[in-house]
């Protein structure tokens, strides 16, 4: 009878010694999960403007999906993937920009890297643009530059969305606010705007 009680009293005091240690192992665990997920904290989210936000239309061969522009973030036109905006800062815990960070480093993050564009602005012949560009990358040469303008169509202003080249302004995509305007006008050449005749619309 003893011995069945002394076995009983080991395999409580041996569950209570695992729920204790599985418990105090749990916030440990909760909080690298945490840190691993907040690592990749890039920088603020930048805002696009309300005149922006909404469904653009394009018939370009390579955007075949609309460009829905969020709050913070946009759809892609290209894959049609979700994409947030930031202002790049320091990657959390360090110091460095992500572009600064090891090679080994960006390879083991690729797939969330992939799920930000920075934002930088550029003025270029007169006109503000915004260049969202990869955000593990220095420079915009791999990037897009977008601006919004209003132009006189068929006698009403409408706002049309232009995608240039981000070093030197040249039109390579127009979008628009509704499929009958984009019909109309994708292969119209603005005279305040110039165009690339590599990409032509």
């Amino acid at each position: 009878m003893s011995k069945k009680i002394t076995a009983l009293i080991a395999i409580a005091s041996l569950t209570l010694s695992l729920g204790v240690s599985t418990k105090a192992s749990e916030p440990q665990t909760v909080q690298a999960a945490q840190n691993q997920k907040s690592q990749l904290r890039l920088g603020q989210q930048f805002k696009f403007p309300k005149t922006w936000r909404g469904k653009w239309f394009s018939n370009n061969n390579l955007t075949p999906s609309p460009m829905i522009i969020h709050k913070t973030a946009f759809n892609t036109p290209w894959t049609n993937d979700y994409v947030k905006v930031v202002k790049t800062g320091f990657v959390k815990g360090t110091k460095k920009y992500p572009w600064q960070m090891p090679n080994a480093w960006k390879q083991s993050n690729k797939d969330e890297l992939a799920k930000y564009m920075r934002v930088t602005s550029k003025k270029i012949k007169g006109n503000k643009w915004i260049i969202l560009s990869p955000v593990q990358e220095k420079t915009f040469k791999n990037g897009f530059a977008f601006i919004v303008k209003k132009e006189s169509i068929a006698g009403k202003t409408h706002k049309v969305l232009f995608q240039g080249n981000p070093e030197n302004g040249l039109i390579i995509n127009q979008y628009f606010k509704s499929k009958t305007l984009t019909n109309k006008y994708s292969a119209y050449e603005f005279k305040n705007m110039k165009y690339s005749k590599i990409n032509p619309r």
